[in-house]
């Protein structure tokens, strides 16, 4: 699936990308086994889409144009913007290493290899580390007591105890999980989709 489009184009399939990850970033589910504030939607989607046939800039530029969208639409909410920091944070993490691995090697064992290590890169760094020293921190001081989290998350597991450790059960897998869901779709849907939008060889 690696083309080369002009700019005009590059342009329109990213707004057109971005608006469709936009309307899907609505579209929130709660997660089974979850704190009620953690929301799984499929956003993450075109921005892959975009990622793999028109490069990593087009991801980047998709994911910070979905999130501002629904932070300008949505308002601040009830976790004051920090959950569309997050999100940010976590497509990055995501599509940088698998756009760059790709980038690299333009076929389907770099797309795996570049998946894989989107999906462990997400879940490392966003759903553990990040969350641990900076989510999670600035949850505690603008939203909510870090006490009356850790609450949330012991009323599933009564037994965990501590952010880490909570992070590590809960956030850490979550966060795996829906990368590998998204891959597994994108894959599926990639080449249907690259005809659909018209990416041909210029």
């Amino acid at each position: 699936m690696k083309k080369t489009v002009s700019r005009s184009k590059w342009l329109a399939l990213t707004a057109i990308l971005s608006a469709m990850a936009s309307i899907l970033f609505f579209l929130e589910m709660p997660v089974p086994l979850m704190p009620g504030f953690i929301q799984f939607d499929f956003s993450m989607l075109p921005i892959f889409i975009g990622n793999i046939a028109l490069g990593p800039l087009s991801g980047i530029v998709i994911t910070i144009v979905k999130d501002l969208i629904h932070l300008i639409i949505k308002g601040a909410g009830a976790t004051g913007g920090i959950g569309d920091f997050a999100d940010l944070f976590t497509c990055l993490c995501f599509i940088l290493p698998s756009g760059l691995i790709y980038k690299k090697f333009p076929n389907f064992k770099g797309l795996i290899a570049g998946l894989v290590a989107g999906c462990f890169s997400a879940a490392i760094l966003s759903g553990l580390i990040f969350n641990a020293l900076v989510v999670y921190p600035l949850y505690d001081k603008f939203i909510l007591p870090m006490t009356a989290i850790v609450a949330m998350y012991q009323k599933i597991r009564p037994s965990a105890n501590g952010l880490w450790e909570i992070l590590a059960i809960f956030n850490m897998p979550y966060t795996f999980l829906k990368c590998v869901i998204i891959s597994i779709i994108a894959v599926i849907i990639a080449k249907p989709l690259s005809s659909l939008l018209k990416i041909n060889k210029e």
